[in-house]
């Protein structure tokens, strides 16, 4: 009888499924961070001319594969047409984050399969028009066409819709399957404006327009698109693994820890600059990462002002203004979580 009980024993012992490998582990055995991004718009993820990604949703990608492998070159990028395309290949697990101007709604933070982290730029639906039409604002587009692109359904299209039957206005909408042939019927007079979230469109004005002078973007938004990077649900620590590099660039530019300062600033007797270059020790303990991880982030991309001169402010083509994207001390709506 005993002998039976230890065969069975052992037997339900070998048929009792390994635990499953964390997300983090997958990510350091593979060597890369799968990253989704849009990959086709200039400024937030887009090929340079040596095909190498850029963006500020790209280094958002680095900053996460800075803070899991300690090298924020080790990123997979995966193009991805639209966000539904994305949340498919996140719950497929044929990527491990989503950086992609995606927004977060009710409908998709309640998809049990997904998980946003924090908002990293906030944008809304606007509008490009031709400086030749001589609007100010998009209440003077009553009879006009509009123009925008994505899924039937979409977010852009219910703004529109929404922002018409607010104020009584009456126009044509025209929707695009994508962004390039709405530029296509702009060029060709087809469309009066191109709705879209006000950060594509302001990229968009100098990429896709040779004249971008004759073009400008209403300063109105008609929408709030708070923009997020998503991971699968399910696995905590590697969504808090993403939720705190992110609020960790928020907070290194709030406490002027820039990449240029980085060495100075290792000397720093500030309890808040010591955590967040892991001098203090059990920084990392939680995330299952090392305690200098955010030194390795911020060498490896800066902080959030860094990543959004370099690609979208005073140091790219865009010339973009801060605005909403700056810390609340200037007026902005970034505030990072303590990081204790």
């Amino acid at each position: 009888m005993r002998r039976w009980l230890l065969a069975l024993g052992l037997c339900l012992l070998a048929a009792t499924p390994a635990p499953a490998q964390s997300l983090l582990d997958q990510v350091r055995a593979r060597g890369e961070v799968r990253c989704g991004v849009n990959g086709g718009l200039p400024g937030f993820s887009a090929p340079d001319p040596q095909g190498v990604m850029r963006g500020f949703d790209a280094d958002l990608c680095r900053a996460v594969a800075a803070a899991a492998l300690a090298d924020p070159a080790r990123v997979a990028f995966v193009p991805q047409a639209t966000p539904e395309d994305g949340f498919a290949e996140l719950e497929e697990g044929r990527i491990d984050l989503l950086a992609r101007n995606t927004t977060i709604t009710l409908s998709r933070a309640s998809r049990r399969t997904l998980a946003p982290g924090p908002v990293m730029f906030f944008d809304g639906a606007g509008f490009l028009v031709p400086t030749s039409l001589g609007v100010s604002s998009p209440r003077n587009l009553d009879g006009r066409t509009l123009c925008w692109a994505g899924a039937e359904g979409g977010a852009t299209g219910l703004a529109i819709e929404d922002f018409g039957r607010r104020l009584g206005k009456v126009w044509t909408v025209r929707r695009f399957a994508s962004p390039p042939e709405v530029v296509v019927a702009m060029r060709a007079g087809d469309c009066h404006a191109f709705v879209a979230d006000q950060g594509a469109l302001a990229t968009r004005r100098v990429t896709d327009f040779p004249d971008p002078d004759n073009w400008a973007v209403l300063p109105e938004l008609i929408s709030q698109e708070p923009l997020a990077p998503w991971v699968r649900a399910g696995d905590e620590q590697w969504r808090d693994l993403v939720f705190w590099t992110m609020q960790l660039l928020i907070t290194a530019e709030a406490n002027e820890i820039s990449s240029a300062r980085l060495p100075e600033m290792l000397a720093s007797p500030d309890p808040r600059i010591r955590r967040v270059l892991g001098l203090a020790q059990g920084f990392g303990a939680g995330l299952g990462l090392p305690d200098d991880w955010g030194a390795r982030v911020i060498l490896g991309v800066g902080h959030y002002g860094e990543i959004f001169e370099r690609n979208l402010g005073e140091g790219s083509v865009f010339g973009m203004e801060r605005g909403l994207n700056d810390q609340w001390t200037r007026g902005g709506l970034l505030y990072g979580m303590p990081l204790r």
